[in-house]
């Protein structure tokens, strides 16, 4: 071979090798175009924003299936929030192809579709990124069907990749307060790591610990519940700087004294943990930051309470405390229709002066739409009159018994002068001017507003006629 050939043969075959590498560089793009790849969210924020509650998401690469719960509140089948990971075969794996090309649907320009849930497919060369509410009711629904599908089939049949759980330990009366231990659990592969309860933003519509459940006797409502984020953690030694850091494969006890407690009878009940709150998985990226969940409510934690809460005066005060800051968000205005029993301070719907008395309304009782009349908390020598709204303060007399004059301890709203008194708080003075054979008739003395607590003594009250004490509120 001359060297004229030799050059020939050398250039015939590069161009070869180029044209032959040209050719397996676009089959591998067309290997890669023809990968299934899609994703399916669910709007947490049941105001229309994102992650407000924790997503749910299941997204398909190839025939690797992922499924994260960050929201599992609403759903008595799953229990904490994790990622789960699995690879699809035969059926499960032809249902993803049908839900990827259902995600390629064309859009229905009339669609009444209400579902804000995302997604993200691959369709054909190009990702599309929208909303569910982009299809026809009847391909949405379809659409619903797969992806629940999917998600179930992870739950059960997925590896844990990351996931945290709750179950409640113990409930035991404390000296002040009910002492709750909460057990949190990673059963995943990372680290996961977030503020001990007691430094939560804890509030109406924040963070959330809470122990809830039924009596075994009656599942119609829920019967009890304690509230736990921002109380005290009575175990803080164990997390010095304020945080959980929970191993893959471990868990941790926090202990916690609440006086967030609502009432409840004695009995048995089966109890629930619900925690919403803000975590980081450490080593893995994830959306898994604000999550919503609850412990397995097929193995709740059954215990017995040999008394009431509240079932004695001290009790009662923590009770009153924590239940009269929980209602002021929801005062009883003008026409409307009162709740529960209780004693309630009137308001002014307009300047917000605040009346000095309490007066008894009962469940089912409808506030006044007139003007009202009566001292003022912050200066007693005027008078609060105009239309109000009223806010409970704190429990009404309450009798032992039916037809009882006696009542509770502890719910006392009259006391006479020298006893002890039966309830921590204000109490004014009142004369009684009743004169010959008339109904009782009272005066205040507004100059006597006095602070007492529980036990001490009643003070005189002093002017012409007889007199006691009215309790104003704590």
């Amino acid at each position: 071979m001359n060297r004229s050939s030799w050059m020939k043969y050398i250039g015939y075959a590069a161009l070869f090798l180029f044209v032959l590498g040209s050719n397996a560089n676009a089959d591998i793009k067309k290997a890669e175009n023809r990968i299934m790849q899609f994703s399916y969210t669910t709007n947490g924020g049941g105001d229309g924003s994102i992650n407000s509650y924790g997503n749910n998401e299941i997204s398909v690469s190839g025939d690797v299936l992922s499924v994260q719960i960050g929201d599992s509140d609403n759903d008595r089948n799953v229990a904490g929030v994790g990622i789960y990971e699995m690879k699809l075969f035969d059926v499960n794996l032809e249902s993803a192809k049908r839900l990827a090309e259902l995600l390629c649907s064309p859009k229905d320009p009339n669609s009444d579709v209400p579902i804000p849930d995302l997604y993200t497919a691959k369709c054909g060369d190009e990702m599309r990124s929208s909303f569910v509410r982009d299809f026809s009711r009847d391909v949405a629904i379809k659409i619903s069907d797969l992806v629940n599908s999917l998600k179930n089939l992870g739950i059960q049949d997925g590896r844990k990749i990351v996931k945290l759980d709750a179950s409640l330990v113990s409930i035991d009366r404390a000296e002040d307060g009910i002492s709750v231990s909460v057990k949190f659990i990673n059963n995943g592969d990372y680290l996961i790591k977030f503020k001990t309860p007691d430094k939560w933003d804890g509030g109406i519509g924040k963070d959330i610990l809470g122990v809830n459940g039924y009596r075994v006797d009656s599942k119609t409502e829920p019967q009890i519940g304690f509230g736990l984020a921002t109380q005290l953690l009575e175990n803080s030694d164990q997390f010095p700087d304020g945080e959980v850091s929970l191993a893959p494969h471990s868990s941790v006890t926090v202990k916690m004294r609440t006086k967030s407690i609502s009432k409840f009878s004695a009995g048995t009940y089966n109890l629930n943990v619900g925690v919403y709150m803000n975590m980081k998985v450490i080593g893995i990226q994830s959306s898994l930051v604000r999550v919503d969940f609850h412990s397995d409510y097929k193995k709740p934690t059954r215990i017995t309470f040999d008394r009431d809460y509240p079932s004695t005066p001290h009790e009662r005060e923590q009770w009153e405390t924590w239940h009269r800051a929980r209602m002021s968000y929801w005062p009883v205005k003008p026409g409307q229709t009162f709740a529960e029993d209780g004693l309630y301070r009137a308001v002014r719907t307009s300047g917000g002066y605040r009346g000095l008395n309490l007066k008894t309304f009962e469940k089912g009782d409808v506030a006044t739409t007139e003007n009202v009349r009566m001292p003022m908390e912050s200066s007693v020598d005027i008078n609060l009159d105009g239309p109000v709204q009223w806010v409970w303060e704190a429990s009404a007399p309450t009798p032992i018994k039916q037809w009882s004059p006696d009542v509770i301890d502890g719910t006392q709203q009259f006391c006479k002068p020298g006893v002890e008194c039966p309830r921590s708080g204000r109490w004014v003075a009142r004369i009684d001017t009743t004169t010959g054979y008339a109904s009782s008739d009272y005066r205040y003395d507004l100059s006597r507003v006095v602070a007492l607590r529980r036990g001490q003594q009643m003070p005189p009250v002093q002017g012409q006629g007889n007199g006691d004490w009215e309790w104003v509120g704590a």
